[in-house]
């Protein structure tokens, strides 16, 4: 009588077994974490899924760009490649700056979205296009020619809206207007200098469609004169917002 009931307890803890590792998926994170759990839903951007010990419980969301692989209890493997299904609204991004012209720039940036698609390489391009009178721009100084990089965090990947986040470190050639108020006609002259800014950037980006993009940004930091004779020389606070619209390749 002993020996049945161990065979029927050990039929029932095999069968038992046999119905957990059935429905039993492990996901590994790129970051090496292992979560055994029961996969319910794969979609174009997530992964959703539900705890082993909890399966009326809450269900869980997972980012595609988070996921290394999943190991299914069937026995099938989903490798997910370096060049993820959100990829598909392009790596490759270049943009105009609307609001730039508010500041008398013309400016144009490229930035490149590395394969995991959670951080950006950007390199804005400003030409000023109002180099010999102050009086139509917000500054008494005007910006000749500056470029940078950025460095964007996405925190949430690319999706059709994002937001990021991110250092910049921009350097340029400016042009600084000196002005006589006490003849009655306002001769000046000119002082050109070299510039530095740090920012910090935040911003949203918007995805309508895959090749179309616009974003929203604004950065504060600080900024080098270089204008030693100058109330407006050496370091000060800084701040910069822009609106622009961009292609996706």
């Amino acid at each position: 009588m002993k020996t049945l009931s161990l065979f029927l307890f050990s039929l029932v803890f095999m069968n038992s077994s046999s119905l957990i590792s059935q429905t039993q998926d492990t996901i590994l994170l790129k970051s090496g974490t292992k979560i055994i759990a029961d996969v319910t839903a794969i979609s174009d951007t997530e992964v959703r899924y539900k705890e082993l010990s909890s399966p009326d419980g809450p269900e869980y969301i997972l980012s595609k760009n988070s996921i290394e692989k999943i190991n299914f209890s069937s026995g099938d493997v989903k490798v997910f490649s370096l060049k993820r299904i959100d990829q598909l609204y392009g790596q490759n991004i270049i943009s105009y700056h609307i609001f730039d012209v508010i500041y008398q720039d013309f400016t144009i940036a490229y930035e490149f979205i590395t394969d995991g698609g959670m951080t950006g390489i950007r390199v804005p391009l400003t030409f000023g296009f109002n180099t010999e009178n102050d009086r139509e721009g917000p500054f008494s100084f005007r910006n000749l020619v500056s470029t940078g990089m950025g460095f964007n965090i996405y925190l949430l990947g690319q999706r059709r809206a994002s937001y990021f986040m991110g250092p910049e470190l921009d350097f340029g050639l400016g042009r600084r207007f000196n002005y006589d108020y006490y003849n009655f006609e306002e001769h000046f002259d000119k002082t050109d200098f070299i510039y530095g800014r740090l920012l910090i950037n935040n911003g949203i980006s918007i995805s309508p469609v895959s090749n179309f993009r616009l974003s929203a940004m604004l950065g504060i930091g600080i900024r080098y004169f270089d204008l030693a004779e100058s109330q407006e020389g050496g370091v000060k606070s800084s701040a910069y917002f822009t609106f622009s619209m961009g292609y996706r390749f």
